[in-house]
């Protein structure tokens, strides 16, 4: 069975205009999941990240689509 792979799209949680507008975003794209990070302190990330879902490494089509629309809404701020 050839399952597409997703993704995953975590924003730092002390950001959530951007965690709003990354959802907007890929709304209507099912293989991408934006979340907020949950961890604190150390832990904490302070820049989106994108992961493969599931571990391993992302589709290079599906990091392509990804990375094309994050530079978009970058241009767009």
């Amino acid at each position: 069975m050839n399952v597409a792979q997703r993704c995953l799209v975590i924003v730092p949680r002390d950001d959530p205009q951007l965690y709003a507008v990354l959802v907007k975003a890929f709304l209507d794209n099912a293989r991408v999941f934006v979340c907020r990070d949950l961890r604190t302190g150390d832990r904490a990330i302070h820049s989106v990240e994108v992961y493969a879902v599931g571990g391993g490494d992302l589709d290079a089509d599906l990091r392509r689509v990804v990375e094309d629309e994050l530079r978009r809404l970058r241009a767009r701020a």
